[in-house]
C-alpha cells in the first residue's frame, strides 16, 4: 500500500468517524458512516499486517561492522580508549604481528590517562608497526 492510498484510508476513516458522530440518533445516516469508518480503518490495518514479517518472533541481530566498533569507540573519548586497544591486540593476535602485545596493568592505565594527543601518538605508532609488519 503506497503513502497516497494510506493517506486516502485515513481521511475517509476520519471524515467517515466524525459524520457518524455528527449524525447522532439519526441512524439512517449515522450506521452507513459508521460502516465507511470501520472499512476504511480495517483497510489500514490489513495494510499494516501486510508490511509485518511475522517469520520469526525475535528481533533480528546484526553483527556491528568493525568501522561502526571503532567510531563508537572514538565517539566515547577517554571511554572508548580500552576498546581501540584490544581491536589493534586482537588485529595484532590474529597474525598481523608477532604476537599479543602482552599490557601489563601498569601499562594499561597509563595509556588510558594519557591526553588526547598522547594517546593518538600511541595509536599511529601501534598502527604503523602493524602494518610494516604484513
Amino acid at each position: 500500500m503506497n503513502l497516497g492510498t494510506v493517506i486516502l484510508l485515513g481521511l475517509v476513516a476520519t471524515l467517515a468517524a466524525a459524520l457518524a458522530i455528527l449524525a447522532g440518533t439519526n441512524t439512517a445516516f449515522a450506521v452507513p458512516a459508521a460502516a465507511v469508518a470501520v472499512g476504511a480503518a480495517a483497510l489500514l490495518l490489513v495494510g499494516v499486517l501486510e508490511r509485518t514479517d511475522w517469520s520469526s518472533g525475535r528481533a533480528r541481530s546484526f553483527p556491528r561492522a568493525p568501522t561502526t566498533r571503532i567510531r563508537r569507540a572514538f565517539e566515547a573519548g577517554k571511554h572508548g580508549r580500552r576498546e581501540l586497544i584490544a581491536m589493534l591486540d586482537s588485529l595484532e593476535r590474529s597474525g598481523y604481528g608477532t604476537g599479543p602485545p602482552g599490557h601489563s596493568a601498569e601499562e594499561l592505565d597509563h595509556l588510558l590517562s594519557e591526553t588526547p594527543e598522547e594517546f593518538r601518538r600511541y595509536l599511529d605508532a601501534r598502527v604503523s608497526d602493524l602494518e610494516g609488519r604484513t
